[in-house]
């Protein structure tokens, strides 16, 4: 088949533009011919990734849609797949196109908008989590299901963990990770994440926190500010921000991060949750929410309750935890540090979603079933 992938170049550092970056060449790799249609940062001319041919947006309007029905026809396409949030599109624009919505759901019931798109363009919803299935399902849909996946040759458990962190300066310490864009003020539930890090740190001042992120952004957090607020900036450690910036922090350089952490926190509203699956495929354990994509892509249990935030843009429910509970079950993950054979089983978990796996048994089948 001729596919062509409606989402980010594959080489920028987002969690949809990784995603695509895994599954673009394996598809190809089955023997389809592969291109790229950009909803973001190639403008007005044609460029290539890994000899993929990425065709380009234009200054005129927001993720490409004015232009995706002529790179369709211009690559003889016979599907295109929608990998974005699906509720930002234009239902007109995919109605003459055989198209797969690649959706992910964070919110319950599924947000009307997403449904809304799906419905009015005439496209086939795909899920990326049996939580979204299942949502999809309740909403009288009959999705595929593709979900997401890691390359567990890249996020894998440290060579030497302990020369590891020796070498980065975290031997002794008790290292609480987040890592996340920092272009979202209500998704992610940064703020109540990091409070609870700071009513554990007073009780456990041998602890720190390692913010995987981009210090400031105009659509995210001062999190510095933040951090003073709460009186923690001696406890927190931000990654490179040069390297995040410019977007050269490498897959292998973000697994070795994973690998020093002791407990990632990782309590927002997921349509899937890559980095629940990425520290887990580095052996180390992750605390989510008890809803949404949460409970699925948790190995080991630090699971918290948190309480409904209507969304109005949704019409739907997220969550937010509760900072008490969130902060105990950080003691819970304390008690637990340095436990091997907890961290091993954290990997073997992880390993259900490796990347070639979910080619083989999910994307392949559905894309024969779809050619014949």
């Amino acid at each position: 088949m001729r596919l062509l992938f409606h989402t980010a170049p594959p080489m920028l550092p987002t969690g949809y533009a990784s995603q695509a970056s895994l599954i673009i060449p394996r598809l190809a790799a089955l023997g389809h011919e592969v291109a790229i249609s950009a909803t973001a940062c190639i403008e007005s001319h044609q460029s290539k990734w890994r000899n993929f041919r990425i065709y380009p947006k234009t200054p005129y309007a927001d993720f490409g849609e004015d232009v995706v029905s002529g790179h369709y026809r211009d690559f003889n396409a016979d599907l295109v797949v929608t990998f974005l949030c699906t509720w930002v599109l234009n239902p007109a624009a995919w109605r003459d196109l055989r198209t797969i919505h690649l959706t992910p759901v964070d919110c319950e019931p599924m947000s009307v908008r997403d449904y809304g798109v799906i419905v009015n363009s005439g496209g086939t919803p795909a899920a990326v989590s049996k939580f979204g299935e299942a949502q999809m399902r309740a909403r009288g849909l009959e999705p595929l299901y593709l979900p997401h996946g890691v390359d567990t040759t890249v996020y894998r458990p440290p060579d030497d963990r302990e020369a590891l962190r020796k070498a980065t300066g975290l031997d002794g310490k008790f290292v609480v990770g987040m890592n996340f864009m920092n272009n979202d003020k209500f998704r992610k539930n940064i703020p109540e994440q990091i409070r609870a890090f700071a009513a554990f740190h007073d009780t456990h001042p041998g602890s720190v926190l390692a913010l995987h992120s981009i210090a400031a952004l105009p659509e995210g957090y001062n999190l510095p500010a933040l951090v003073r607020h709460l009186g923690i900036e001696r406890a927190v450690l931000f990654s490179d921000q040069y390297q995040l910036v410019t977007g050269m922090t490498g897959p292998d350089a973000l697994a070795a991060w994973y690998g020093t952490c002791d407990v990632i926190l990782e309590c927002g509203n997921e349509g899937f949750g890559l980095c629940r699956l990425e520290a887990q495929a580095c052996g180390t354990p992750v605390i989510t929410g008890d809803w949404g994509t949460g409970p699925e892509l948790n190995s080991y249990g630090y699971k918290v309750p948190g309480d409904l935030v209507y969304n109005d843009v949704h019409q739907a429910d997220w969550h937010k935890p509760c900072t008490a509970e969130l902060a105990a079950m950080l003691g819970k993950a304390y008690e637990d540090r340095g436990d091997y054979e907890l961290r091993a089983s954290v990997r073997q978990f992880a390993e259900h979603w490796d990347i070639d796996a979910i080619i083989k048994e999910h994307w392949a089948p559905v894309l024969e079933d779809i050619d014949g």
